[in-house]
């Protein structure tokens, strides 16, 4: 069985969509005694559209930097994580996520999969984006809806 050396996680930065990586990614990283590294993506707002009910106008990207920066902190935190080990970016969260797993050389990312209709009943397009394109092992977690 392969050895993990550096995990990364692609979090969500909500709890009813992270909490189950979270523990998946944890217990793996406390196996093997590897480095957990977290990763979050923001969207370009041209992305968001009217979902998030601001006016047209506002610093929608800053406000949500500085939302995710707050939850980043309480997560890795939590998961008595050094701050180079937290990562937050704004873009397409494969891009991201694939791209700070190449600097960093992890052995593995595991991602939340929602997969809910369509050619992505098994995996959703951002965790079908990663297994394809990583050059490493990819753990989907299937998110249950409630």
């Amino acid at each position: 069985m392969k050895v993990y050396q550096k995990i990364i996680l692609a979090v969500e930065l909500d709890p009813s969509c992270d909490t189950l990586t979270t523990k998946k990614a944890k217990a793996l990283a406390d196996e093997f005694g590897a480095e957990l590294y977290l990763v979050h993506a923001i969207e370009h707002m041209s992305s968001y559209g009217a979902a998030y009910g601001v006016a047209a106008g506002a610093d929608i990207e800053e406000m949500l930097l500085e939302n995710a920066s707050d939850s980043m902190k309480k997560l890795g935190s939590e998961l008595n994580l050094a701050d180079n080990h937290q990562v937050i970016k704004v873009g397409p969260a494969r891009t991201i996520i694939l791209e700070e797993a190449d600097r960093i050389g992890a052995d593995l990312i595991v991602v939340g999969s929602h997969g809910r209709h369509g050619i992505r009943l098994l995996l959703g397009s951002t965790a079908n984006a990663v297994l394809h394109g990583a050059a490493c092992d990819v753990l989907a977690v299937r998110l249950k809806e409630d």
